[in-house]
């Protein structure tokens, strides 16, 4: 994705969630757009100009993720990791050098479905992670 096309694809997702569209805000939330990953606050930090704060990073990340408009990951690591919020996949990590790879499978909006049905349950989301080698990790212990 263009850096342009990211800077308005972050204006109008602010704006279509009715949340005040700040020049932090929108250098914040373009560069995860445009890095388009499973990044560290410290990682999106690193691409932002000087002004803006590391605390300022994670404040609005922390208001992203409590609007629903990116994900926060916390798969036990000691630090969280944050993806936009724009599809409904699944996560597969890797124990060894915390890579993380999406997947997606359908058949298991079924399996939310039957839970919220046995459970009598109005179920909002659910999650699934996966854990193993990744193949760098799984060539380097011979497996």
């Amino acid at each position: 994705m263009l850096i342009v096309d990211a800077e308005q694809a972050a204006k109008t997702r602010l704006k279509e969630i009715g949340m005040r569209i700040t020049p932090q805000r929108v250098l914040i939330l373009k560069n995860i757009i445009a890095m388009n990953g499973h990044l560290t606050a410290e990682e999106i930090h690193r691409e932002l100009p000087s002004f803006i704060t590391l605390a300022t990073v994670y404040n609005n990340l922390k208001y992203f993720a409590e609007l629903n408009l990116i994900n926060e990951l916390s798969f036990g690591s000691s630090c969280s990791k944050y993806e936009l919020a724009d599809t409904s996949h699944y996560h597969v990590i890797c124990e060894s050098c915390q890579q993380i790879a999406d997947f997606n499978y359908p058949l298991l909006n079924e399996v939310e479905y039957a839970a919220a049905q046995v459970a009598q349950f109005k179920v909002h989301r659910h999650t699934l992670e996966f854990y193993g080698l990744c193949q760098e990790c799984k060539k380097k212990n011979n497996e």
